[in-house]
């Protein structure tokens, strides 16, 4: 998903904790201006502390910032974005089978007004000609689809970026192995699937800023 984003100079990552993909979208862009938002206090400072730990860049390029990204303490726009969102988690059932025992109808409909509030917070950051990297581990169209269409349909100054387009450029860049991209997408979108990929359910969308 952090290899969707692709490369920038001013780049935010919404939800960044634990930080996997805070430390590959620095090491991939080594001297743009990160800002890594978490909402939890605690999950930002480990985050700081993983960041001087494992991180291949010195990490001076990435400000941690513990904060409400629906309520940024920043003005800034950026270039990439990358909305990581907090999802039911449903692509990871494989791996955590208590989650179907935990989740209610309910809670596709609380998620989903979580999701649209950072994906619309993401957009109004992202500068024209920007790109906004959706992301859920949900197998649900609730969280995935149905979002989409909602921020599309509210503001026209965004399209869809057909993510066969960036899976072609990792293949060449030999950051994706398979050649088998027909089996990773659903229309313009990545879709992982357990049992079909060796891995959990992910689901994301490329949204491009009209310059």
């Amino acid at each position: 998903v952090a290899h969707l984003v692709g490369d920038g100079q001013r780049i935010l990552d919404c939800c960044a904790a634990p930080g996997g993909k805070t430390s590959l979208l620095a090491d991939r862009n080594p001297n743009a201006r990160i800002a890594a938002v978490e909402f939890h206090p605690h999950r930002a400072h480990l985050l700081r502390k993983l960041l001087r730990q494992n991180i291949r860049a010195d990490g001076r390029n990435i400000d941690v910032i513990a904060a409400d990204v629906r309520t940024p303490p920043f003005t800034t726009h950026f270039d990439r974005t990358l909305a990581d969102v907090p999802c039911s988690g449903t692509g990871t059932l494989a791996r955590n089978p208590e989650i179907k025992w935990r989740l209610v109808p309910q809670d596709f409909a609380n998620l989903q007004v979580r999701q649209l509030a950072i994906l619309r917070a993401a957009m109004q950051r992202t500068e024209p000609g920007g790109i906004v990297v959706y992301s859920t581990c949900s197998l649900e169209r609730e969280e995935n689809e149905e979002v989409i269409d909602r921020v599309l349909a509210e503001d026209p100054s965004f399209h869809v970026f057909d993510c066969r387009n960036r899976l072609e450029r990792l293949h060449a860049e030999r950051e994706l192995i398979t050649s088998d991209f027909s089996s990773l997408l659903c229309g313009p979108y990545l879709r992982t699937l357990p049992g079909i990929h060796p891995c959990d359910g992910f689901f994301a969308a490329t949204l491009e800023r009209q310059k």
